[in-house]
């Protein structure tokens, strides 16, 4: 059968934490296999509190009711058609941040089309293993398609087609930092990339005014405007720092520590199999020593070839980049001592992590630390 579990939180309407497990295993009922529901809802139990919040729960209802009959289509139709014109408007009105989808379909542009063709269509969303735009290789043909209700929008930097560093790049941390300011919230952002979550709750107006906000970002690029027009907060908070920048001189340095980094590659090879930690304990095991404090407090710039006592992971992606029980190396490695690099280098930017943590330094440095398995 097919278990899913979905975050109602996310974009239906529950509290932050809650969560629907879906279950379709009709076809194999009689087999062995089958779950019947007293054991699911026995595994669910398990792991469960006694103590719920009720609240929680009744969201779930809620969240039930409210996609109920043919209504749950027509407010996630809508959606749909919300997001769409969204795009149209970015490619429209922006040069720079562009829509992650594909520039064409049957050889016309994809905003030509209409919009309810577009999202009846699943080509308009599809990843073709044929196509160059989006960089992506390894998989079959319909096999994944962008989420019409997940905004992603790129900036300037990679090239998508080679995926070669570009002369000048828009690290999307600035961006995301700007948006902040206007009280617009995304999701999260990456190296080039960012994330709006489109919800039945968005309107019209509440997506221009993205659209809007994304145009001035891109005219304060143009002007090269000082940093105290276009993120004072970050100018505030570091005087010393950034006394007399530009937007662009800023852009520059972060995307600087990017190429120097080559932080596209490390986080390509972090999840790619070749690349992947070696195991030298169960995880099981190194957590079970974590909690019996049979660990070390080290620099990870000290870690290499010791083995992780909790799980390591950068947000985002939120992936656990080096399990508890793997070797400290490669990628993983490197990836989290650029981190320390760039957080050092241009304050204020900060990505969340977990599993490795930040300690100040006498020097008034940021290092990062990892507990490892006592030798």
């Amino acid at each position: 059968g097919i278990l899913v579990t979905q975050s109602v939180h996310k974009q239906l309407a529950g509290f932050s934490m809650v969560s629907q497990v879906h279950k379709k295993d009709a076809h194999i009922k009689g087999q062995a296999r089958y779950v019947p529901h007293k054991r699911m809802n026995s595994s669910f139990l398990f792991q469960s509190s006694t103590s719920p919040f009720y609240p929680m729960f009744a969201a779930l209802d809620v969240n039930a009711k409210m996609h109920e009959g043919d209504a749950a289509e027509i407010f996630w139709h809508a959606c749909v058609i919300e997001g769409i014109n969204a795009r149209k408007a970015i490619l429209k009105r922006c040069s720079k941040i562009r829509p992650f989808i594909n520039p064409t379909i049957d050889g016309k542009p994809w905003e030509s089309f209409d919009s309810e063709t577009i999202a009846s269509d699943i080509r308009f969303f599809a990843f073709d293993p044929k196509d160059a735009w989006h960089g992506f290789k390894g998989y079959g043909h319909n096999q994944y398609f962008v989420d019409p209700c997940k905004l992603l929008l790129t900036t300037p930097g990679v090239n998508p087609e080679t995926g070669a560093y570009e002369d000048e790049g828009i690290p999307a941390n600035v961006l995301a930092a700007f948006l902040r300011t206007r009280n617009i919230i995304p999701e999260k952002c990456d190296l080039n990339s960012l994330l709006i979550l489109i919800t039945p709750a968005e309107s019209e107006t509440k997506l221009a005014r993205l659209v809007d906000a994304l145009v001035e970002f891109e005219d304060l690029i143009d002007r090269d405007a000082p940093l105290e027009e276009v993120l004072p907060e970050v100018l505030a908070a570091y005087p010393e720092r950034y006394r007399g920048y530009s937007v662009k001189a800023l852009c520059a340095d972060i995307f600087a520590l990017y190429k120097k980094h080559d932080m596209k590659r490390l986080l390509q090879e972090m999840f790619r199999e070749e690349s992947l930690p070696r195991v030298a304990m169960l995880a099981h095991e190194a957590q079970l020593k974590f909690f019996r404090g049979e660990t070390e407090y080290v620099a990870l710039k000290d870690a290499q070839g010791r083995i992780a006592a909790e799980g390591a992971l950068p947000y985002p992606p939120g992936v656990f980049c080096c399990v508890a029980g793997e070797v400290w190396s490669g990628a993983a490695l490197k990836y989290f001592l650029a981190i320390e690099d760039a957080v050092n280098a241009t304050p204020g930017f900060r990505p969340e992590v977990q599993g490795v943590y930040f300690e100040k330094e006498a020097n008034g440095s940021l290092r990062l630390y990892a507990n490892v398995i006592k030798a």
